[in-house]
């Protein structure tokens, strides 16, 4: 039997199918993998409706009818998994890894299903290893932002390649699944610097999300910049205190990061255009929580950069604020607040 035909074969769960894990999952389907998705029933509806649609900034359109996905609310699913992607919020983490604990081999000879964390944030593996010490658990990163348009269509608006930390070799029949689906799999012996550097760009999703801007146009804007300029650069402050070097995600050199936003705004689009490929549609996931009054990931994201801070004593008043602001907007529960830069400068000047 050939590789590819033995990697087809493989059982693979989609573990909170949000945007990201529809967007992976029906990437998946697109090439006839075995694909569960594991989700709420407002995706599932709209599904079972309208099927999957799934686009991206290169013109990839890809359509599949509700008849060829398998999407269901119901978790035993996951006993017959040899892959579960892990893709619930953050918050959610210790949850999921219960849930899946639940449907555990309980025969000793039985391998457990691979489990792979694909979420924001840095502490997320190793909570699920902590959790799951009968499973082989894979720290994953999702360099790209996809947003749902509604009606069971999501867009994948900016560019780069999912990565896993393997140190196993388990991980191959997957890798050459997303290989094939085009989506691209960077293996890691050790993924940390990369998730440090990843945190550093998603630190921007806050900053998106209060301004209710798309993407592209907040990042044109020179005052929005510099909000994010003292954001990157307390976040650096923190992490050099505490011995953490982030890697380069992309064609990104983090140490520049600042810089690179305080730059005119000449400058500024002739570098990012250079470094990051972003579309007009794109927006982060924390603007799509706000405008769904869900809980935002802001705690494991800016608020992780707050943390790092006091426990090495540096100061972190733009990312303290940015927290305080999205917290003040879930609460209102009224989608983004749309400040402006000079309301969010302000805030970071009164903290």
């Amino acid at each position: 039997m050939s590789k590819t035909a033995t990697a087809n074969k493989a059982n693979i769960v989609i573990l909170g199918a949000g945007s990201i894990g529809c967007y992976l999952g029906g990437c998946l389907l697109s090439i006839g993998a075995n694909v569960t998705l594991i989700g709420r029933a407002r995706l599932k509806d709209q599904i079972a409706n309208s099927g999957l649609t799934l686009t991206d900034w290169r013109g990839r359109n890809t359509k599949l009818k509700p008849a060829d996905v398998n999407f269901t609310e119901n978790a035993e699913v996951m006993a017959g998994a040899d892959y579960i992607l892990v893709c619930v919020k953050s918050g959610d983490t210790q949850e999921a890894a219960s849930l899946i604990a639940q449907y555990e081999n309980s025969d000793s000879l039985k391998d457990n299903p691979v489990v792979i964390s694909f979420q924001n944030g840095v502490r997320n593996g190793q909570v699920l290893s902590e959790c799951l010490p009968n499973h082989t658990v894979m720290k994953g990163m999702v360099p790209f932002n996809v947003l749902g348009q509604g009606d069971g269509h999501f867009h994948c608006g900016t560019e780069g390649n999912l990565c896993i930390e393997d140190t196993t070799g388990k991980s191959g029949d997957l890798v050459g699944l997303f290989a094939m689906a085009d989506l691209p799999v960077q293996v890691y012996k050790d993924l940390s610097s990369v998730q440090w550097g990843k945190l550093l760009m998603n630190l921007n999703n806050a900053v998106n999300a209060l301004s209710g801007r798309p993407l592209l146009e907040q990042l044109h804007e020179n005052e929005y910049r510099k909000v994010m300029a003292v954001v990157l650069k307390e976040a650096l402050v923190a992490m050099k205190a505490a011995g953490i070097e982030p890697a380069k995600t992309g064609k990104v050199v983090p140490k520049l990061m600042p810089y690179i936003m305080s730059l005119p705004n000449f400058l500024f689009k002739k570098v990012a255009a250079a470094t990051l490929k972003i579309d007009p549609q794109a927006r982060s996931s924390m603007y799509e929580d706000l405008a769904l009054n869900r809980k935002t990931e802001v705690d494991y994201l800016n608020g992780e950069i707050v943390a790092l801070g006091e426990a090495h004593q540096v100061s972190t008043p733009a990312n303290t604020a940015i927290v305080k602001l999205i917290k003040a907007a879930e609460n209102a529960s009224d989608g983004s607040p749309r400040l402006s830069a000079a309301t969010l400068q302000q805030a970071i000047a009164a903290t």
